[in-house]
């Protein structure tokens, strides 16, 4: 009988030894990793939203046509392995050749085609990344694996642009249909779909087949959906997630005060401020006053509440611009120094002795750190800070903003992605008829423009630096600081921030 038993369990030893050589859970935490992250993912189709966490996700499903390089930012070859300009407003391309997509197909340039015309461009897809693209007259496809672009105008972000473009395989549609191919992503990047419970997880597997060798280093990701920060600290402790998203700089301690585990953070190319509606926008209020909104800005001890309530992630700026993209002036900075007293002076002459009520607009974790410690600063020279909380309610505070119904101020933060160029950040929020738009000013609107369709850079200097001075001039904003991101992470995890925000899972390796 011992005689059975020890063979039997010598059948389960080796048995054992050969489950776990394989992809298994014998190696989890080895072969797998799992992503804590805060946003519900209800879509897959890259260019039907704008929420980074999905982009993120077609950083891994998918290939940038182009990449950063790590030195100076600038674009470097990736799908695009060549380029040059014919004129003003050409630009011919080159594509890596032998990529595949995850279906089996072909990359070629006209999926280059298909992916700009086609899906962002085409008026009934309603894409929110027209904004981004509307630069482009026509693509038109030379062979399979070199395309023109034409400009409308001449553009001097085109090769960060397309940096944020993950291209679809236009087969792919034509097979299954929008609806099923949408549902269904293939990319060429380093990670294949596996599954999608909607709003809850996405399971990612390593693509055998990917152009570049040796990456990615695990072989399943799982993107999993938990909002709440606390949920999320509290699963890394236990060991069901292995990093998690957004980690609140008051709540680092819980993270590093567990020795398995550790904070990964870095500056990225996002940037915090508040916007005051100067312009009345909607409605007559306080801040229309310029004496108001300089008042705020003297009132706040913002180096103060980055030090003590954002534990130094954050680096302060005056200047309405983050530091990490070209166009950036340190000299272009507005007088936000803390001074109570000057505050209050401001307030006096603006008609507000007594102090004022306004309302001040949120959607962030982070932010409600920052605006906390900024309420009290205020109640100090007599402003009184009605909250509008839309903290989880991001879309909804989304479609106020844009329908011209955010009162007073608004605190926000904006991130540029893969375009390290002050167009993507003061475009977006100066340009007439941008519906982020609060304080609509014509000259910023004609520099913008100049320096939209101008591809020499000493002039676009100087136009940004004119931007970024008057809009502290005339207080249309309050900078706040230059993000970090914060990530909770396993000790043993090699991962790392990239500027661009994205958590490029590909690069990330178990240590032991």
């Amino acid at each position: 009988m011992k005689k059975v038993i020890v063979k039997l369990m010598t059948v389960i030893m080796v048995s054992s030894f050969f489950l776990c050589a394989t992809w298994s859970p014998c190696q989890a935490g080895k072969d797998s990793l799992v992503y804590a992250i805060n946003t519900k993912i209800s879509s897959l189709d890259r260019y039907a939203t704008t929420i980074p966490v999905l982009i993120n996700l077609w950083y891994l499903i998918g290939d940038p046509l182009l990449t950063q390089d790590p030195k100076d930012l600038k674009p470097a070859p990736w799908l695009i392995t060549e380029w040059k300009q014919i004129d003003p407003v050409t630009w011919e391309f080159k594509l890596r050749p032998g990529v595949l997509f995850h279906s089996g197909n072909e990359f070629t340039a006209e999926s280059v085609r298909f992916t700009v015309m086609d899906v962002i461009l085409d008026p009934a897809r309603k894409s929110p990344n027209v904004g981004s693209f509307n630069w482009v007259k026509t693509i038109e496809v030379i062979d399979k694996h070199s395309f023109r672009i034409v400009c409308r105008n001449p553009y001097p972000v085109v090769l960060y642009r397309l940096a944020e473009l993950t291209p679809y395989d236009p087969e792919h549609f034509k097979a299954l249909g929008w609806e099923q191919a949408s549902a269904n992503p293939v990319g060429t990047g380093p990670y294949k779909m596996k599954a999608f419970l909607r709003d809850q997880k996405v399971d990612l597997v390593a693509n055998e087949k990917y152009w570049h060798k040796g990456l990615p280093h695990i072989k399943n990701v799982t993107f999993k959906v938990v909002p709440e920060i606390s949920t999320r600290i509290a699963e890394l402790r236990a060991g069901s997630v292995d990093l998690i998203q957004t980690l609140e700089p008051d709540k680092t301690d819980q993270v590093t005060s567990d020795p398995n585990l550790k904070v990964v953070s870095g500056p990225i190319s996002r940037f915090m401020f508040w916007q005051f509606d100067a312009s009345g926008r909607a409605g007559e209020t306080p801040v229309t006053n310029i004496k108001v909104r300089k008042a705020i800005g003297h009132a706040i001890d913002r180096a103060a509440i980055i030090k003590n309530m954002l534990k130094g992630y954050g680096d302060l700026s005056d200047v309405p611009c983050s530091r990490l993209l070209f166009g950036y002036d340190q000299t272009a900075k507005g007088d936000f120094t803390y001074d109570p007293v000057k505050a209050k002076a401001l307030l006096a002459e603006a008609g507000y002795p007594n102090g004022l009520e306004i309302d001040l607009w949120q959607y962030d974790g982070q932010a409600n750190l920052l605006n906390q410690a900024a309420m009290g600063y205020l109640q100090d020279v007599g402003i009184k800070v009605r909250l509008r909380d839309y903290i989880g309610n991001i879309g909804q505070m989304i479609t106020l903003r844009n329908t011209g119904k955010i009162t007073g101020i608004a605190c926000y933060n904006w991130g540029t992605s893969g375009v390290f160029d002050a167009d993507a950040l003061l475009s977006a929020w100066f340009k007439k008829g941008d519906p982020k738009n609060y304080n609509p000013d014509d000259e910023l609107d004609q520099w913008l423009s100049e320096a939209n369709q101008t591809t020499d850079q000493n002039k676009r200097r100087e136009l940004f630096s004119k931007v970024q001075k008057k809009i502290v001039q005339e207080a249309y904003w309050l900078p706040m600081y230059d993000y970090h991101q914060v990530l909770g992470a396993k000790k043993n995890l090699e991962i790392q921030v990239e500027p661009y925000e994205l958590v490029l899972l590909q690069k990330a390796r178990w240590t032991d």
